[in-house]
């Protein structure tokens, strides 16, 4: 039983500290789109052509309110997907770390269970008087 409790602790200190070594992070995820421009003479306007880009566009939700930021391809877009990958590598770590924990709190041994009741046996009163009939 202690092996185990102290391998579940072990394998919580590690998301720990896999958590801690993340840096930046960024709610919201990125999109890649191609788009017409709208031009008929454009060869953007054929049935075949996929359009013009790619266009990135970052999204994320900011009370309550959806929020766009457009972007090309280049060190901002890397930036951002980086922190979109720590936040959810932080998101995979945190559902980890709650199953850990639950496992840790379901292996521990509850502080004076057994002591608990051995006394209650002890102390818990029983009537000696007999009870009259009832009329």
């Amino acid at each position: 039983m202690r092996d185990v409790l102290a391998d579940l602790e072990a394998q919580r200190e590690d998301i720990l500290r896999q958590i801690s070594r993340l840096g930046d992070m960024r709610k919201g995820s990125i999109t890649e789109a191609f788009r017409a421009c709208g031009k008929p003479t454009c060869c953007c306007s054929g049935k075949d052509h996929p359009g013009h880009g790619p266009y990135y566009a970052f999204t994320t939700k900011e009370g309550g309110k959806t929020k766009t930021v457009q972007m090309r391809a280049g060190s901002r877009l890397q930036k951002y997907q980086r922190e979109v990958d720590a936040y959810r590598q932080f998101r995979a770590l945190s559902e980890e770390l709650i199953a850990v924990s639950r496992a840790i709190c379901e292996a521990r041994p509850e502080a004076g269970e057994e002591s608990e009741r051995a006394a209650l046996k002890k102390t818990s009163p029983r009537s000696t008087k007999r009870r009259s009939p009832r009329k």
